[in-house]
Parts: C-alpha cells; structure tokens; sequence
C-alpha cells in the first residue's frame, strides 16, 4: 500500500507564513520560534502498515536534519475509517533512531513502516 502526502498542507500549521513549509523546502510545517523549530512531513495511508515515499527534496532535508532529530514524519494512519484513524509521529529515518525502524524498499527511497 503505497502513502500519499497530506491533502493540505496549511491545514496542520499555525497561521503564521513561517510555520509553513512546502515540497521545495523538504517538510509540510515547522513548529517552534527558536532558532531550531521542529519539521514535520505528513503522510498518510488507508492502513497501519504501508510504504512511504520521500520526495526529492525530503531526502537531502531529512539528511541535512540527521544529528539534530529536527526533521520528523507525522503519519497518518487508516483515513478511510476514523473510528480507527490514528497520528504517529515517526523518527527521522536518517537518524540513528530511525535507522532500526525502517527498512528501504527499492530504488526511489521508499520505506517499511509497521505502527
């Protein structure tokens, strides 16, 4: 089952024009006023197991991201029911905590997740 990114990305920032990002930037929305806000990527899938995809410019901002566990996925699970929907905040997958978690899956980065 392959994820979609998020329908709508200034739905999950605040209203400021800072705390949104964009797919040029490599993360949906930032949160936080300091110098090193947190970044988050939304994906979604219509269950809790599923691949997920990472964009050409998520990569070098996730990797850019690596030491500092700044950059994040929100995942969203199960969309299609939202009795069972559910949001994980998942780590980066570059970074040591995240290298264990997931497991790449061909030749675009594409990555194993089970919830």
């Amino acid at each position: 089952m392959r994820t979609k990114p998020a329908e709508s990305r200034r739905t999950a920032g605040s209203s400021s024009p800072d705390s949104l990002g964009g797919d040029e930037l490599g993360y949906d929305f930032r949160i936080g006023s300091s110098r090193q806000p947190l970044l988050f990527e939304v994906k979604a899938s219509q269950g809790e197991v599923g691949q997920i995809e990472l964009g050409e410019s998520e990569v070098p901002t996730a990797q850019r991201h690596t030491g500092s566990d700044r950059w994040r996925i929100l995942m969203v699970t199960s969309v299609p029911e939202p009795s069972r929907l559910r949001v994980a905040m998942l780590p980066n997958p570059f970074s040591p905590r995240g290298r264990d978690l997931y497991q790449e899956e061909g030749g675009a980065l594409r990555l194993s997740y089970r919830l």
